[in-house]
């Protein structure tokens, strides 16, 4: 059984793994259920920048335009 995500995701960053992941003959929704399981199997992590939003939501100084600064997009 399978169910639809819905997240927001910059539009520039979508782009640029659906053409990279057309170069290497791999649909965009098996990258993303790929990663998600890697994650899920923890091997596949996002300590670094989830600390630093955390950090920054604690002091209630993150701002949206910080934390995709902080996730490189």
């Amino acid at each position: 059984m399978t169910t639809t995500a819905i997240f927001n995701i910059d539009a520039k960053l979508k782009a640029a793994a659906q053409k990279k992941a057309r170069e290497q003959g791999i649909p965009f929704s098996s990258v993303l259920t790929f990663a998600t399981r890697a994650y899920v199997n923890n091997t596949f992590t996002v300590d670094f920048v989830a600390q630093e939003i955390e950090a920054s939501r604690a002091t209630k100084k993150v701002s949206s335009a910080n934390a995709r600064k902080l996730l490189g997009l």
